[in-house]
């Protein structure tokens, strides 16, 4: 089996942090969303896995030609325009050829273990297994409708659902999606659905199982989804300290890559700090995220992402995302934390 995993949306609703880098290379915890989403792969039998990429996909396959613990042998097929989910598979025909397949969207973060799964679908041999989950909100979903076993019916986001069943973005296919998906037409949103696929499926009389989501899953596609991913992430962090920590409070998970020093500081976990970080007498945590070559001073820090190479100086932060090589400085004293959303290389004096 391979695994077709899609990093080449446009991730216009994590603006402006996607002007400047793909949506899965944005970080979560201690690594980025594509990582996350790698390990969850590495204990399942895939070991080729077709990376969908758009225009801006080149970092993608800088990092991976760098950084591949997992052992994958990576494809890459660039989609210049998002054209839809079924638009992928059929851009991947070739690569995918006539083996089985796994679908990750790359956005999706699961915290439950792929291989039963993938297990399940091999002995049950169906055409297809799409996974569940019971959502609030369904209009905002692809939704389906099932019997006992099976998946009987599914819809593209729509006005009146008839279920409260989204389908999570990973789906297990064998070769007949194939066919499925070539006769399809855009949809109102002028793409080629994968629903309309599955719904292809099964006017064709093929099997479409199913698998309901009891445990966590998130989509991370806006700036919410992605600090309270964030926060699930950090919670199941590891302590590690491979820098140092000098005349410091820490209470909680504290992890420190390489390189990294702390001096002077009041730490509340959990927080994780990339490598080659100078952190002086700041307030950091809880669920605090911090990229490589950050430096932070007299600062007081929670619940955010800082992205590699900023800069920042006397500010009071919460539930903010600071993009890559920012510089924000301030020489006012505020009690209560500012909620800030910058982009890449901005400058900043409040």
């Amino acid at each position: 089996m391979k695994a077709l995993l899609l990093c080449g949306g446009e991730g216009t609703r994590l603006r402006p942090f996607t002007y400047t880098q793909p949506k899965v290379l944005l970080p979560l915890g201690h690594q980025p969303i594509l990582f996350h989403i790698l390990d969850t792969l590495a204990d399942t039998p895939i070991r080729e896995v077709a990376v969908i990429i758009g225009n801006n996909g080149q970092p993608i396959m800088d990092l991976l030609a760098k950084r591949n613990p997992w052992g994958f042998n990576f494809s890459f097929i660039l989609q210049p325009e998002p054209l839809g989910l079924a638009h992928t598979v059929i851009i991947a025909r070739e690569t995918l050829g006539d083996d089985p397949f796994l679908m990750y969207l790359g956005d999706n973060i699961l915290d439950e273990p792929l291989r039963p799964l993938i297990n399940r679908f091999t002995a049950e041999k169906a055409d297809a297994l799409v996974l569940l989950r019971r959502v609030k909100n369904p209009r905002s979903f692809g939704v389906a409708v099932i019997d006992d076993t099976r998946v009987i019916r599914v819809e593209e986001k729509p006005d009146q659902p008839q279920s409260n069943l989204a389908l999570v973005g990973i789906y297990l296919f064998t070769p007949a999606i194939h066919q499925a998906v070539r006769t399809l037409k855009p949809s109102r949103r002028g793409e080629l659905e994968i629903t309309d696929g599955i719904a292809q499926l099964i006017t064709a009389g093929k099997t479409v199982h199913y698998h309901l989501l009891s445990g966590w899953w998130k989509d991370t596609g806006t700036v919410t989804d992605l600090l309270e991913t964030n926060h699930y992430l950090l919670r199941k962090l590891p302590p590690t300290n491979e820098g140092q920590v000098k005349k410091s409070e820490v209470s909680g998970v504290l992890a420190v890559q390489k390189g990294s020093i702390l001096k002077n500081c009041r730490v509340k976990g959990p927080v994780a700090i990339g490598t080659g970080c100078r952190i002086t007498g700041a307030e950091i945590g809880p669920y605090l995220s911090v990229g490589d070559g950050v430096k932070i001073t007299n600062c007081r820090l929670s619940r955010g992402l800082i992205l590699p190479g900023a800069q920042i100086s006397g500010v009071n932060l919460a539930d903010s995302i600071v993009g890559e090589r920012v510089q924000i400085s301030s020489r006012q004293k505020n009690d209560e934390p500012a909620s800030l959303l910058v982009g890449a290389d901005a400058i900043l004096k409040l």
